[in-house]
């Protein structure tokens, strides 16, 4: 049965993880289509603000305490001497997209460190361009990637681990029950033979 801290592990990594997601999303429906519409001068003033403030930071911590504990999780599943399930593979697909959206990030950052206070418009729509690509609809996709896998693993051990507590439950008498009446019924039959 896999354990406890295991459960615990992927219940926060989902957590982080679908505010990554939830973030990206909302990031590329929402956004970017109103930073189209205002112009990238307006755009560029804004993420200035956002790569030196704390607003990458913040989700660049999320992303590695978020993959960092999907890791630890794979490794707990990996070692848990009570199961004999290998790591699930849709914790593998989290923890690798779950990284690609960090790469995503870093380039993010990248692109945003270009940015300078008094360039032209023409200088600022191949930024922009590239930041939409990559810092937004790819980081997306890998950060939604991710959250799904790290549901769907958190969903196929506990459904694994639902059976054996059952299996487990039904061959130990509860307690306070008497050891005959547990027994099969033609054990009782022939004790009561002979008597």
């Amino acid at each position: 049965m896999t354990n406890a801290r295991t459960f615990s592990l992927l219940t926060l990594a989902t957590v982080l993880s679908g505010w990554l997601a939830g973030a990206a999303l909302e990031r590329s429906a929402v956004g970017m289509p109103v930073w189209r519409t205002l112009g990238v001068e307006s755009w560029a003033h804004f993420s200035q603000g956002a790569v030196f403030g704390t607003g990458l930071m913040i989700e660049s911590v999320i992303g590695v305490a978020a993959a960092a504990l999907m890791f630890v999780a794979a490794v707990s599943v990996t070692l848990d001497r009570s199961s004999d399930r290998a790591t699930p593979i849709s914790l593998i697909i989290a923890i690798v997209f779950a990284l690609l959206g960090l790469m995503l990030t870093a380039k993010a950052v990248s692109l945003l460190q270009l940015l300078a206070a008094s360039q032209p418009a023409a200088d600022l729509q191949p930024i922009f361009n590239d930041y939409l690509i990559w810092g937004v609809d790819f980081r997306a996709a890998a950060d939604a990637v991710a959250f799904v896998a790290v549901v769907w693993a958190l969903l196929s051990l506990r459904v694994a681990a639902a059976p054996e507590k059952s299996a487990a439950a039904e061959t130990t008498p509860a307690r306070g029950e008497n050891v005959a009446s547990a027994a099969p019924l033609d054990a009782r039959v022939s004790l009561s033979d002979e008597r």
